[in-house]
């Protein structure tokens, strides 16, 4: 019953492997050497016998097969568990290593500074009491032969030289080899902190192994494989992309400390971006207003409908500015997936508030899918939206109960037209729609309202449940069946990693999400450490959806005058109008964002940032040093794009560029050399290379 996997984790108890990738046996014996404390040894321990005897008694037939088969997973589980909890443990420790090596080495490196200082002035002193030493010799000679009290009193201040002199230099050379001292200490805590750095990653590289098994997740990459254009595919993908200095930052990371520094964005600081004006558009009329004559009532209507459009376009450039500044792009990023998940339009519910209080919704609760779809089925924006506020008992509107399934939750792939397991008709427009009845919103405040008075409280049968089922009951159904995390762990690697996902892809995301409580967070932190998402079907494979393409430009340039307004334009003639999907699917993502119309428009919108943008791309690069067009050229398209170019593509724009000289010499003819930087922008940004990410 026990694999040769487990076998060996008997022997080694740090680490746990995946049943479809396992490290290699040199590497489990070297983690395996490593000492594990009383507490955790001790459990694996337990955890390694209560495992044996399940298996024996299932072995042996003491046990009904189902029942022993269970104990067994339950064991077996609890085991990796406690191996993941060891190895956290390790990293910890080491973690606690690094930090006080490097404390050490800061207060040596601070004694080094001091006793350099000390070295100047006890060298300054022991000099100034060497030269005072050889003018009261020169003074004692000068002394006439005959004049022995005066012989006498220089040789009393002679002696008094020579022993300040002697202590001087004593006192410098005492100064000198504390400094060394001090050196030596620093060398071998600068060796050991190096050591304790390579164990940290070793420990780091282990708990993401057992991290992922107890997790049932995705095979993690080693940080010996992290580089330079895996961490750029991480910061395009877990965000909008970014420069080489904030892409080198996550190298030096590496993979876990990177992951980690996007993925938990909650620990970092809030975008500090308020809207411009107030959203909250539509007032109830006052009392005589409804009293009025037509014309009268439509002129007030006409005004406030100005004024909601007006504030349209403030939330839009709001969002946008979020998504350019904000010091948390995954946060940003997960919102404009939910956006497209949930998908409602301002040009159909013409309610500004409602599209903000919306998005705001998604912000608070974008790693967390369970409070999200439990918090839709009560959001006035949706209900409005899909005509909820028109369904009460007897007298049912569908929409809601419809989409609630077939688009966000188990998904059209899993109805029973696909599936033994899936929903039916009677499942939507019975169990589902009844279940949403009497949930609606109060207009002039956008809140949710409840009337019970609507609500069918008869017992209903979704998905297999039958019971005096309402719309959070609902909800739970849907999320306790399997076609739930199927359907949104294939969603979140199409909009993260690559179009078309293995089974077995989704089959470990979607055990991650259930098993997590559709939490968000653990589950992108396994997908963004695996070996999948650094695969040749992920890197430069991702078709740029508008924002990706216009943000990412925004922030790989540099820009510094990004006018807000226009990008709202521009990315509503690439297709992706911010609060207005097509309907409610969302968009049409991937290769649907290119056609012959859209990619002029994408070719156009770039370069029109571009130009608008105010880029200066001597400051830009005023860092680094480039010896010639050739080496700027390389750093470019390095900076822009995904993959290298060809060589010929890459010679036309070296020649396009024409000769430049060293970037030392650029301030002196500063306007000139931007406006070439700037036309090689153009050309890289407006190129089909630009397109993937």
């Amino acid at each position: 019953m026990t694999t040769w996997i487990e076998a060996r984790l008997v022997r080694i108890p740090l680490v746990a492997v995946f049943a479809w990738g396992s490290l290699d046996a040199v590497r489990l014996e070297r983690l395996g050497a490593q000492s594990l404390d009383d507490y955790s040894a001790s459990a694996i321990q337990s955890a390694m016998e209560e495992l044996a005897a399940a298996e024996k008694r299932l072995a042996e037939g003491a046990i009904d097969k189902a029942e022993g088969e269970a104990k067994v997973e339950s064991a077996r589980q609890r085991l990796r568990a406690e191996q993941a909890w060891a190895a956290r443990r390790k990293v910890a420790a080491a973690e606690s290593h690094v930090a006080s090596t490097q404390q050490a080495i800061t207060a040596l490196a601070n004694r080094i500074k001091a006793g350099q200082a000390k070295v100047a002035e006890t060298a300054a002193a022991a000099e100034k009491a060497e030269t005072e030493r050889k003018a009261a010799d020169e003074q004692l000679k000068a002394v006439p032969p005959d004049q022995e009290p005066k012989i006498t009193e220089a040789q009393k201040v002679l002696a008094q030289r020579e022993e300040a002199a002697t202590k001087a230099a004593t006192a410098a050379e005492s100064a000198k080899k504390a400094v060394d001292e001090a050196q030596r200490e620093k060398d071998t805590a600068d060796k050991e902190l190096a050591d304790r750095k390579a164990a940290l990653t070793e420990a780091r590289d282990a708990y993401a192994v057992a991290h992922a098994t107890a997790m049932g997740g995705l095979v993690p990459i080693s940080s010996r494989d992290w580089d330079y254009a895996k961490a750029r595919h991480l910061l395009f993908r877990a965000g909008f992309g970014g420069t080489p200095e904030e892409i080198q930052k996550l190298v030096d990371m590496g993979p876990h400390e990177a992951v980690r520094f996007l993925v938990d964005y909650r620990n970092r600081p809030m975008a500090n971006i308020e809207v411009e004006s107030d959203v909250y558009s539509w007032e109830l009329p006052l009392d005589y207003e409804q009293r009025l004559h037509v014309e009268a009532r439509n002129e007030i209507a006409e005004v406030d409908g100005k004024r909601n459009v007006d504030k349209h376009a403030v939330l839009v450039r709001w969002w946008v500015r979020r998504l350019l500044e904000s010091p948390r792009p995954m946060e940003e990023r997960l919102v404009l997936f939910w956006h497209d998940h949930f998908a409602t339009s301002f040009r159909t519910l013409n309610d500004t508030y409602l599209m903000y209080q919306q998005n705001e919704f998604f912000r608070k609760y974008a790693d967390n899918f369970e409070a999200l779809l439990h918090g839709i089925v009560q959001d006035p924006a949706m209900i409005r939206y899909l005509n909820n506020d028109e369904n009460e008992a007897g007298h049912v509107n569908e929409n809601f109960g419809r989409e609630l399934l077939e688009l966000f939750s188990l998904g059209e792939e899993h109805s029973a037209a696909h599936t033994e397991s899936g929903y039916t008709e009677k499942d939507v427009r019975d169990a589902n729609t009844r279940a949403l009845t009497g949930a609606s919103y109060e207009h002039y405040s956008a809140q949710f309202r409840f009337y019970h008075g609507r609500h069918d409280d008869e017992a209903k049968t979704l998905l297999g449940s039958t019971g005096a089922i309402g719309a959070h009951e609902a909800v739970d159904i849907m999320l306790r069946h399997p076609g739930t995390s199927r359907y949104l762990a294939k969603k979140l690697w199409q909009y993260f990693a690559y179009w078309e996902p293995e089974p077995e892809v989704v089959d470990r995301v979607a055990h991650m999400l259930r098993a997590n409580g559709y939490r968000i967070r653990p589950v992108l932190e396994n997908v963004f450490l695996s070996q999948a998402f650094y695969s040749d079907h992920a890197i430069a494979n991702h078709i740029k959806s508008p924002v990706e393409l216009l943000v990412g430009t925004a922030r790989a340039a540099g820009l510094a005058k990004v006018d807000y307004q226009n990008v709202r334009f521009l990315l509503a003639s690439m297709g992706q109008s911010l609060f207005d999907p097509p309907s409610v699917a969302g968009w049409e993502e991937g290769r649907d964002w290119i056609n012959t119309n859209l990619l002029m428009a994408r070719y156009t919108a770039t370069v029109d940032l571009v130009k608008k943008g105010g880029g200066d791309y001597v400051a830009l690069l005023k860092d680094r040093s480039f010896a010639d067009t050739e080496a700027v050229v390389d750093h470019m398209i390095e900076r822009f794009l995904a993959r290298p170019l060809p060589p010929g593509k890459r010679r036309t724009l070296i020649e396009f560029v024409g000769p430049l000289p060293p970037s030392a010499e650029w301030a002196a003819q500063a306007k000139a050399i931007n406006a070439k930087l700037q036309a090689l922008v153009i050309l890289l940004v407006s190129s089909p290379e630009y397109q993937v990410s």
